[in-house]
């Protein structure tokens, strides 16, 4: 937030506030006639830094730790997608191996119940054999 006010309107704001029981300035001395640029900073503390703005680079200072900020999220966030990328492939690498684990477990439970379904058949097949040959032996 910055704004431009002529050296001779900030000549007479002297304007102060109090923070519990140290009075502090709020904004410091220009010269008049001098154009100059009003800079106010929110800190963490919910008070407020005042800084004039003359021949200084105070806005460029502000504007490149914004940008070294800004940077510094974005390279943070590229971070966490390459993560996110990682666990993704990892889940998905689980996944099809539990899947595959899976298969080949219904496969044997399937061979498995074929298996004893023959031996169940074959059984059933000889004892009805068997009957069979007893009937016809008794219809004689």
């Amino acid at each position: 937030m910055a704004m431009s006010f002529s050296g001779a309107v900030l000549s007479g704001m002297g304007s102060s506030f109090h923070s519990g029981v140290t009075k502090q300035s709020s904004v410091g001395a220009v010269g008049v006639g001098r154009k100059s640029e009003l800079v106010v900073v929110a800190q963490r503390k919910k008070s407020l830094i005042y800084a004039v703005k003359g021949d200084g680079n105070i806005l460029d200072d502000l504007n490149e730790a914004t940008k070294k900020a800004s940077d510094f999220m974005t390279e943070k966030t590229k971070e966490a997608l390459v993560d996110g990328e990682k666990a993704k492939d990892y889940v998905v690498e689980k996944t099809i191996e539990a899947n595959d684990t899976a298969t080949e477990e219904a496969k044997k439970a399937f061979d498995y119940v074929t298996e004893k379904g023959k031996e169940a058949g074959n059984k059933a097949a000889e004892f009805v054999e068997g009957k069979a040959g007893e009937a016809k032996d008794a219809t004689k």
